[in-house]
């Protein structure tokens, strides 16, 4: 590669202290050579800073940011032919991890400009694209609570954990029905992952996936009956052994429709961004739709 366009999420841990995002991407870029043209990350702009970027016919599109931030920046480049390099800068990092470049930001900028192209499938839930999962019921609300953590330290950390809790304790079970490529099933759950290409029996916090290009979604479903029944699966979650548990269900297929009598808009967090939707939710699969940069090779 010669040159390189990157965006990047100045909120980013990877970049809160220390030289300027700007100076240390150009200087790591240059370092191997490779000039890079750096934007900082504006949702009000990003369509037309993309599209300006994508003008200028660099070999890649960098993004250097949490999983929403990646999910925002490939949104703009479906379907195209410029690769998207994911450099690892949120909090989990899901597909950067799952596409296997290091969790290090100097050392991921190396191996991705050494790695091949591949294409990879997108979900989309009611039309917006997500890369990694989608969450629904009780599991937003948790995400929600997660993101009011971060930086907190002491007293607040403390007051966020009973809120938690008390949440696990009081959230309601909802009556789903979820459609999976025609077959029905009827569900009273607390939690619901989507999952863009099924996940591996794995540990937490996000098990990861042996395949991105898999062509199907992957629907999982608690059956808890009470927190404690939760609380068990989490545990599993934990050790890496969620899948093997009784109370947890999946589905596979193309498409899946999901909707309760309940509601008529839900809270949904695809790729840790939370957004009301209007019920019936709607997912679909788009094969390779995105070509990336993934140092791992996959089968």
């Amino acid at each position: 590669m010669e040159r390189v366009a990157v965006v990047y999420n100045g909120r980013s841990g990877a970049f809160l202290g220390g030289d300027p995002p700007e100076e240390r991407l150009v200087r790591r870029f240059g370092e191997s050579g490779v000039t890079a043209q750096v934007r900082a990350f504006a949702p009000e702009t990003l369509a037309a800073d993309v599209e300006e970027l994508l003008k200028g016919e660099p070999d890649a599109v960098f993004v250097a940011g949490g999983d929403g931030t990646v999910r925002a920046v490939a949104e703009r480049m479906l379907g195209g032919d410029v690769p998207l390099g994911v450099l690892p800068a949120g909090t989990m990092n899901v597909l950067a991890r799952d596409l296997g470049v290091p969790d290090d930001l100097d050392r991921a900028v190396g191996a991705l400009l050494a790695a091949p192209v591949r294409r990879i499938d997108v979900a989309t839930v009611n039309g917006v694209p997500f890369l990694c999962s989608s969450t629904l019921a009780m599991m937003p609300h948790l995400g929600r609570l997660r993101e009011h953590a971060r930086g907190r330290r002491g007293a607040g950390t403390v007051r966020l954990l009973g809120r938690g809790w008390r949440l696990l304790r009081r959230y309601p079970r909802l009556r789903l029905t979820i459609d999976v490529d025609g077959r029905v099933y009827e569900a009273r759950t607390r939690a619901v992952v989507v999952s863009c290409n099924p996940l591996d029996a794995g540990p937490a916090p996000m098990p990861g996936r042996q395949r991105l290009d898999a062509g199907t979604l992957a629907v999982y479903v608690t059956d808890d009956r009470t927190g404690w029944d939760l609380l068990r699966v989490a545990g599993k979650l934990v050790r890496g052994t969620w899948q093997r548990d009784p109370g947890v269900h999946t589905y596979i297929g193309e498409t899946v429709r999901v909707k309760t009598p309940a509601l008529a808009m839900m809270s949904v967090m695809s790729d840790g961004e939370i957004a009301q939707l209007t019920v019936p939710l709607h997912y679909e699969l788009r094969r390779r739709a995105l070509a990336v940069l993934a140092p791992r090779d996959r089968p």
